[in-house]
């Protein structure tokens, strides 16, 4: 199970790289810390994510055709990796409607996991990871999920004011798939070649 603080690093890596960014947005755009913390709270799940499911960088980008199209096929022989999708893409659909007033509607928050899952399952292309259906669907289920939880916290806590607007929330996705692109993988490669798990 050296994939989760695996992970956890990578991300905590990318967060490194992300904090002057963000203070820098701070300043320049004149923000609340409050907000400055959504925004960077988001941006490490993101950097998590990317890091879990293995996109493409500026040091690895590989074109490998592993496609998988036909829904449901292994997915409940090898019911693991499913359930692992799900409880990856739930705090998406957690965080989407708690920061962001736009994605309080189910629909729109569905939409975006969805959207975000293709995008991760198109980008898999170029790397030696499987572009799968099955992924498409657990991580939409993962989404649907979490935006339940929360609609559940905000019944609990109606007083709660998103703070995010969708445009955040897009730039925030940009900055972090920029870092995790194109600054990451070197900061990644220096540190484990120090540190080796």
């Amino acid at each position: 199970m050296h994939r989760i603080p695996f992970t956890c690093v990578e991300a905590g890596l990318a967060g490194i790289l992300m904090v002057p960014l963000f203070v820098w947005l701070r300043s320049h755009l004149g923000i609340s810390w409050r907000r400055t913390m959504g925004y960077f709270l988001f941006a490490l799940y993101l950097a998590a994510v990317d890091s879990m499911v293995g996109l493409p960088s500026i040091t690895y980008v590989r074109f490998s055709l592993n496609v998988n199209l036909r829904p449901f096929a292994y997915m409940f022989s090898d019911f693991l990796p499913s359930v692992l999708n799900v409880i990856l893409f739930m705090p998406l659909g957690v965080m989407l409607p708690l920061f962001c007033q736009t994605f309080r509607p189910l629909y729109r928050t569905v939409i975006f996991g969805f959207l975000f899952s293709l995008s991760i399952e198109l980008l898999q292309i170029f790397t030696i990871r499987a572009t799968d259906v099955n992924d498409l669907i657990t991580n939409t289920v993962g989404t649907f999920l979490g935006w339940c939880a929360a609609r559940a916290i905000l019944q609990l806590f109606p007083a709660i004011i998103p703070k995010l607007s969708a445009d955040e929330i897009r730039m925030v996705c940009v900055l972090t798939f920029g870092v995790m692109f194109f600054l990451q993988p070197f900061l990644a490669g220096w540190f484990w070649s120090r540190f080796p798990l």
